[in-house]
Order: C-alpha cells, then structure tokens, then sequence
C-alpha cells in the first residue's frame, strides 16, 4: 500500500507527555512507510530528535494564544505539504489547525486530547474550543478521564471522540541496573543513596513545590534521602530558590531535560508526580514500566494505572 502523507501539528518542540508522543508516532509511522512533517509554535531540543529521524519540520511563529497569523501559516504549510491527513494536539494547533485543514480541504483531520486542561471550565475558551471540534473527522481522548471531562466542559460531540490510551515502548523502558549507575555516577550520587524523583515540566500543572515540601519532610526522617528533578521550564528558579530556602539545595538535583530517560528510571528508587491535572502521563508509564513505585496525585487517568 502507498503510504500516506501526514502533516501533525503541535504548539512546541518542548520535552512534555504530548511532545514526547508526537515524536514516538512519527517514528512509528514514518518507520511504516508514511511521508511524515512536523508542524510547531515554539522551538525546543525534540526538534533536533526529529532532525535525526529525517523528518520534515516547520517553524511557525505565533504571537498570541488566537493568532490569524498562525492560521495563515498553517494554511499555506498545508498548501505546501498536501497531507492526507492533518493531526494536530494541544490547545493552539487543535485551535487554528482544524480550521486550516478544513479550510484547505485536508482529506482527514483529527486531534489527540491530552489533558483535563483548566482552560477547558473557561466559559469561552471552552465553547471555543469545543466549537471547532466539528471541523474534525475525529478526536482521540489519551483516556477515558479525558474524554469525559472534554465532553463535559467543551461540550463536543461524544460521537467524535474515542479513546487510544498513552503507551510506552517496553523494549526501551525496561530495568537496567547499570544504566541507572551511570546517571548516578554522573550527577554525583551513591549507588546506596535512596533517591526520589519527579519528572515534568516546571510550571503549575506539574507542582513541583509540593514535591519540595514533601522532599523537606521526608529528610526530616531520611536524611540521607536525595532528591531529582527532571525537566525544564519557567518555574526553575523559584523552585531552586523553595529548595535553597526549605535547606535542601544539597539534596536536590535539578538535572534538566534528560534524553535518556531510561537511565533516570533506573537511577531512582520511587517516581512521584505531584500534579494538579493530568490525562495520562506517558512519564508515568515509562517508570511503571522499568518497575519503579510510583506515589501520584489522584487526578486525571492516572487511578486507571496505579493500583492502590
């Protein structure tokens, strides 16, 4: 069969659970035979993920959360791409992305629903929203939660939207000692130290700040306990100003985004995710399945993968 020509369009290129799939579904499908291009807002390092697979990826400026000029853009990168089908994920790409594709005359578009997102309960941007989910073929809830929480808050159609649960590459994710040792040894850690890490990015959704909190009680009766912090984002330096203050700054690792996420599973001895919201956390499942216990909020999917 001919493969097919699929443009995804996303709002960044940062490490985050949406970014992360995007990548792996390119790969997958451009390892299937499919002609596969990346649409995005804001610059990160996944872009140069996608500069060593050999897919085709675009820049396009944005200047506000609704921006004509992004919907301009989008229409003339589908002029120049011709997909067969448009996939679009999170809130400015699913926004201006369906508009453009129908616009354009996409043969097919669909969008991933990845989050119980805030702005959803927003009385406009939630009907917004919601509205140009007709212009849809279809859209994939990463969980049941989601799904019904969009539904319920942006009141798209039931009819449109299914669920596709998140998964993790097990091949990849699996336990290795050895590789756990290697980061441990990189970031100064001993191999006997019980450590505990979060991984997202540092902005509100994720609560980084009550990890800290946690983490300051915890060495309180563990004192020999250290703490990692994976990811980046616009909260860094007041969660290392928190950390400095709560007396943890030798304690705590803020370590960055991290390409080779299997060997931070393995370098730790629990994974906690502290979120506010959530669909389902692909970082979640990755530790799940090198083997870590997890301690996470009771918030979005995240009850349909941790037994109590």
């Amino acid at each position: 069969m001919k493969g097919l020509k699929i443009l995804q369009l996303i709002d960044s290129l940062n490490y985050g659970g949406a970014e992360i799939l995007l990548r792996d579904l390119t790969r997958g499908l451009a390892a299937r035979g499919h002609s596969v291009s990346v649409g995005y807002s804001t610059p990160g390092p996944l872009a140069k993920d996608l500069a060593e697979l050999e897919i085709p990826h675009f820049h396009l400026k944005r200047m506000a959360r609704i921006d004509p000029l992004l919907l301009i853009r989008m229409m003339q990168l589908i002029r120049t791409t011709q997909p067969d089908i448009l996939h679009t994920h999170l809130f400015k790409s699913d926004f201006h992305g369906r508009l453009a594709g129908r616009w354009m005359g996409v043969p097919v578009v669909v969008s991933t629903l990845h989050n119980t997102d805030s702005w959803a309960t927003h009385p406009i941007l939630g009907r917004v929203y919601g509205y140009t989910g007709k212009f849809t073929d279809l859209m994939i809830a990463v969980s049941d939660e989601v799904r019904e929480y969009q539904i319920r808050n942006t009141h798209i159609g039931s009819e449109r939207v299914v669920t596709i649960p998140n998964g993790v590459d097990e091949h990849r994710f699996r336990p290795d000692a050895d590789a756990g040792q290697r980061f441990r040894e990189k970031h100064g850690i001993s191999p006997t130290t019980p450590v505990i890490g979060i991984v997202g990015r540092l902005e509100p959704q994720k609560n980084q700040a009550s990890f800290l909190r946690a983490a300051h009680q915890i060495r309180s009766e563990m004192p020999r306990a250290e703490f990692v912090v994976v990811g980046d984002g616009p909260l860094k330096a007041a969660l290392q100003t928190q950390a400095q203050a709560l007396g943890l700054s030798s304690a705590v690792n803020f370590v960055g985004s991290q390409r080779d996420m299997p060997a931070v599973y393995n370098a730790l001895n629990v994974l906690v995710f502290s979120s506010r919201w959530e669909g389902l956390p692909v970082a979640l499942l990755e530790g799940l399945a090198v083997g870590l216990p997890v301690v996470a909020t009771r918030v979005g999917g995240v009850p349909t993968v941790i037994q109590e």
